[in-house]
């Protein structure tokens, strides 16, 4: 498994940016970009898509160990043994797996997610998310409200307002999530 933050730490020295610099533009503070660098886990999936945006990258490009190859300029294929579960520790302990990698000039971002039994802590991140239940049930907290989702059911939100995930259950609830970001990578 490739380490997380030395791929983010090399990613910002090629680009010539300071912690100083790709914290500010992230909106994170240098401590914790420091802090990033230094975990072999990724942060948020909102933390994520923050440092992309400032290194004009990817969130997918930083999760794929060996970006599937794209089949032409229009098509990537990811086959289910390519690519690596990735743990968002501290966060209600949730999974993802990026489904694009290779593919420039897009605007949405795929992963699959697999909620543990439990609670998430919340999200907020610019753009808008599409989400399918493939498997177990869930609860989505959004705008103060909580909505039973089982499988087969989808939910479309503005992901710039805060929210979050309940699995009552015993089991992993397994998601398809789709994020829309305003600007290509």
């Amino acid at each position: 498994m490739v380490h997380f933050g030395k791929k983010l730490k090399a990613l910002r020295q090629k680009r010539g940016m300071t912690l100083v610099s790709l914290a500010s533009q992230a909106g994170i503070t240098k401590g914790y970009l420091s802090k990033i660098e230094y975990s072999a886990n990724p942060p948020t999936f909102s933390t994520l898509q923050s440092l992309a945006g400032a290194l004009e990258t990817d969130v997918g490009q930083f999760l794929a160990e060996k970006p599937p190859a794209a089949v032409s300029r229009n098509l990537e294929i990811h086959q289910p043994d390519e690519g690596h579960w990735q743990a968002s520790h501290g966060l209600g302990g949730y999974r993802f797996l990026s489904l694009l990698g290779a593919h420039r000039g897009k605007y949405m971002s795929p992963f699959l997610m697999r909620v543990p039994p439990g609670s998430t802590h919340y999200f907020k991140h610019d753009g808008e998310e599409l989400l399918f239940v493939l498997d177990g049930d869930i609860e989505l907290e959004y705008e103060g409200k909580t909505h039973p989702l089982r499988p087969g059911a989808s939910a479309y939100l503005d992901s710039r307002i805060r929210h979050r995930f309940h699995n009552r259950t015993k089991a992993d609830a397994q998601l398809l999530a789709v994020n829309f970001a305003y600007r290509r990578f």
